[in-house]
C-alpha cells in the first residue's frame, strides 16, 4: 500500500495551530506571573567593600523574618552583606519560599544615594516639654540614662540641681519622701515610674513639688549588665532592628526577636560606641531607644530644658559630666539610608514581562489570521452547488454557503479579539 503524501496546507494547519497553543500556554504562563516580593538594602555608604543590610518585604508590606541570604549563591552568615563590584544576584529564602533577585552593583552605584539626617528630639516634644522647676532658686533637672524613660521599666535617673550658675551646695534632700545625699549637686536613683513619670522632690527649708522626666520614651530599654548590654521590649517584637556604630560609622545591624524578660545582646555590641533599637533601622519613628558610651556629645545641646543645664555643666564633679554625655548622646538615633530600593527591579520585572508578552501576542495573533485564513479558504473550497435530476436544489445556494462561511468567519474573529481581551485582562 503506497502512503498517502501529506499536502502542504495540512503541514501549514499543524505548524499554525501548534505556533497558537504554545503561544497561548506561554502568554498565560507570563501573564500569571507576579512580583511579590522586593528587596531593600540598608547602610551608609554605597562604596565597594561596604556593609549593607538586606530586607525583604512582601508586597503586603510585611517584613520577611530571618530570611537565608545567598550573595551571587553563596549563603551569607547574617542579613548583612558586603556590596561587592562582581555583585550579580541576592537570593533570599525564607520556608519553602525562594525570592531571586537579579541586583547587579552597578545598579546600587547608580542608585541616588541621600544619607538621613540624625532623629532627636521632635519640634512638638521640645515645644511642649516643661521648663525645669525652681525651688526658691534651685532649678532641678532629671536625665534618665537613656535619655526617654519608659514608665513600666525601672529607670536609672541621673539628678542635677544648679543655683545660681553652679552646682547646689544642699548636702541632702528629700525624694518621694526618702533623704538622699547630693555630692556636687548631683546624685543618681533609680525608679518605675507611673503614667505621671515623675518624682516628688522636697528640700530641707519645706519646699516641694512634683519634678516630671522632660521626654518620655516607648517600648525599648537597654540595661547594661557587667561588660555585657541588655534589650527588653514592652511587648514581644519579631524584628527588632539594633544597630551598631563606633566612632560614628555605622557597623552593622542584627534583627532579633525580643520580650520583656529582655535578651543579652553579643559581645561584639559591648564594643560599639553606640547601640540602637528600633522597629526599623531606617524609619524609627518615636518608637525607639539608644544607649551610648561615647565621651564626647554628637551635636549641640540646644533643646530648651537642658540648654541651661549645660552651661553649668562644666561645674559638676566629672561623674555628672560623664553621665550627662552618654545619657544626652542617647537622645539622637541616626536612621541608616536607603541605598537601593526595590521598586526599581520591579519597574525591571514589569517592563521585561510586557516586551515578552507582546511577543507572545504578536505569535498569537500571527498563527490566529494564518488560520483563519486557512480556515476560510479551506471552506470556501469545498462550496458545491448540488441539484437533483430535475435540476431542483439540494444543498443550500451558492451565496447561502458563502455567507454561511463569512459568518463563521466572523465569529472567529471576535472569538480571538475576546481571547485576547481576556488574556491581556488576566489577573
Amino acid at each position: 500500500m503506497i502512503p498517502q503524501k501529506i499536502s502542504p496546507l495540512r503541514i501549514i494547519t499543524f505548524i499554525t495551530c501548534l505556533a497558537a497553543f504554545v503561544s497561548l500556554c506561554l502568554f498565560v504562563n507570563a501573564q500569571m506571573e507576579k512580583y511579590n516580593y522586593f528587596i531593600y538594602l540598608y547602610g551608609d555608604s554605597t562604596a565597594p567593600g561596604s556593609k549593607a543590610l538586606v530586607k525583604v518585604l512582601a508586597r503586603d508590606g510585611e517584613l520577611v523574618f530571618s530570611p537565608e541570604i545567598f550573595v551571587n549563591g553563596v549563603k551569607q552568615p547574617s542579613q548583612l552583606i558586603d556590596l561587592r563590584p562582581d555583585l550579580r544576584e541576592i537570593k533570599v529564602v525564607f520556608g519553602k519560599t525562594e525570592a531571586v533577585f537579579p541586583l547587579k552593583y552597578s545598579d546600587i552605584a547608580n542608585s541616588p544615594f541621600v544619607p538621613q539626617k540624625p532623629a532627636g528630639i521632635s519640634i512638638q516634644e521640645a515645644k511642649n516639654v516643661r521648663a525645669p522647676l525652681d525651688f526658691d532658686g534651685r532649678k532641678i533637672y532629671l536625665l534618665p540614662e537613656n535619655f526617654r524613660a519608659v514608665s513600666e521599666f525601672e529607670t536609672t535617673v541621673g539628678l542635677y540641681c544648679t543655683k545660681d550658675g553652679k552646682p547646689c551646695e544642699d548636702p541632702s534632700f528629700f525624694l518621694n519622701g526618702e533623704r538622699h545625699e547630693l555630692s556636687g549637686g548631683f546624685m543618681k536613683f533609680s525608679a518605675v515610674f507611673g503614667k505621671d513619670q515623675g518624682v516628688d522632690i522636697a528640700f530641707e527649708n519645706g519646699e516641694s513639688a512634683f519634678v516630671p522626666i522632660p521626654y518620655s520614651g516607648k517600648m525599648f530599654k537597654f540595661t547594661k549588665i557587667g561588660k555585657s548590654l541588655a534589650l527588653s521590649s514592652l511587648s514581644s517584637v519579631r524584628t527588632a532592628h539594633i544597630d551598631c556604630f563606633s566612632q560614628g560609622k555605622w557597623a552593622g545591624t542584627d534583627v532579633i526577636s525580643v520580650n520583656y524578660e529582655g535578651i543579652t545582646l553579643p559581645e561584639v555590641y559591648s564594643k560599639c560606641d553606640t547601640v540602637q533599637a528600633s522597629m526599623n533601622s531606617a524609619s524609627p519613628g518615636t518608637m525607639f531607644a539608644v544607649y551610648s558610651k561615647s565621651d564626647e556629645i554628637f551635636g549641640k545641646i540646644n533643646d530648651p530644658y537642658y540648654s541651661s543645664l549645660a552651661k553649668t555643666l562644666p561645674e559638676f564633679p566629672e561623674k555628672a559630666r560623664r553621665f550627662f554625655v552618654t545619657s544626652y548622646n542617647s537622645a539622637i538615633f541616626q536612621p541608616l539610608s536607603k541605598i537601593f530600593s526595590g521598586e526599581k527591579l520591579e519597574h525591571d520585572f514589569i517592563a521585561a514581562k510586557k516586551s515578552e508578552l507582546a511577543l507572545y501576542r504578536t505569535i498569537l495573533i500571527i498563527s490566529s489570521v494564518l488560520g483563519m485564513i486557512i480556515f476560510g479558504y479551506s471552506m470556501l473550497k469545498r462550496i458545491k452547488v448540488v441539484v437533483d435530476e430535475d435540476g431542483e436544489l439540494i444543498s443550500n445556494s451558492l451565496a447561502k454557503q458563502r455567507a454561511m462561511v463569512f459568518g463563521a468567519l466572523a465569529f472567529y474573529a471576535l472569538f480571538i479579539l475576546g481571547l485576547l481581551y481576556f488574556l491581556n485582562n488576566l489577573a
